[in-house]
């Protein structure tokens, strides 16, 4: 990231040669570039100091911003910031005393335990009317196949691993069949309504990984007239491929006579 932002060379180079003869650029920030938009700024800074480093490599920094996402969780937002500020202060002393290494682990996990603990994470669904207690069925049989890799005798674990592969598939098959009529009644709503937006968004959502198959049923003849029999059609190929491939070709003989005058004809 710090070679996306225009900047004089002073804020570019992150290493000196010995003597300052050479400059270069050889330490970098790499992020997602999904993540991109969320950083304003990255650069060096030679007249940095870092304590309890001595190298000769600047230090580099970018300005990250996050944006939350855009649900309404004041209250688990609020939390966060009192728990994070309470745990910095506490760890303060801490940090200022190890070193750079040490204090961006700690600072780094603090984040993440906090986070954890006071927010949570919002779990991943791979199709849309998956619900919570199907995902949460999945990580008990995800646990269960991890205990009869080591031990694969178990006969209790194979039994509960095939309730739960039934249960699990039943479940699915009740959650996909309400999630479509939840969807095809709010189709029929916004038909109803005349809100076409709304429509069409729904018959893409509904149609989402469903291949349609284009198959024609009739074709035309020479006439430009319509066959819907499958043996007009079949006759109808025929002739296309017999004018295309059944061409009248008259050999000339006098070819091969002259590349091999002692051949027989059949040879």
């Amino acid at each position: 990231m710090n070679t996306y932002f225009q900047h004089k060379p002073s804020r570019k180079w992150t290493w000196i040669s010995p003597g300052a003869r050479t400059r270069q650029m050889i330490d970098c920030i790499m992020i997602d570039r999904r993540w991109r938009s969320c950083i304003s700024n990255a650069r060096s800074y030679p007249s940095a100091i870092v304590p309890n480093v001595e190298n000769d490599t600047n230090l580099v920094l970018a300005n990250f911003k996050v944006r939350f996402n855009v649900q309404k969780r004041t209250h688990a937002k609020k939390c966060y910031e009192i728990e994070i500020k309470n745990r910095f202060e506490s760890l303060s002393s801490m940090i200022e005393e190890a070193s750079l290494d040490d204090a961006l682990y700690i600072v780094n996990r603090t984040i993440r335990k906090t986070a954890k603990e006071v927010i949570g994470f919002k779990r991943y669904r791979r199709e849309l009317w998956i619900s919570d207690e199907v995902l949460n069925l999945a990580d008990q049989r995800r646990a269960i196949k991890t205990k009869m890799s080591t031990r694969p005798q178990d006969e209790d674990l194979k039994q509960k691993n095939s309730q739960l592969k039934n249960v699990i598939s039943n479940k699915a098959k009740e959650c996909r069949e309400e999630w479509f009529n939840k969807q095809c009644y709010e189709a029929e709503e916004a038909n109803r309504k005349n809100d076409i937006r709304s429509l069409f968004q729904k018959v893409k959502t509904l149609k989402k990984g469903i291949k349609l198959n284009d198959k024609r049923g009739s074709i035309r003849d020479k006439d430009v007239n319509l066959l819907t029999k499958e043996s007009d059609i079949l006759q109808r190929w025929h002739e296309y491929g017999t004018s295309l491939y059944n061409a009248k070709i008259v050999i000339d003989e006098s070819v091969l006579e002259q590349l091999w005058p002692n051949c027989r004809r059949n040879e």
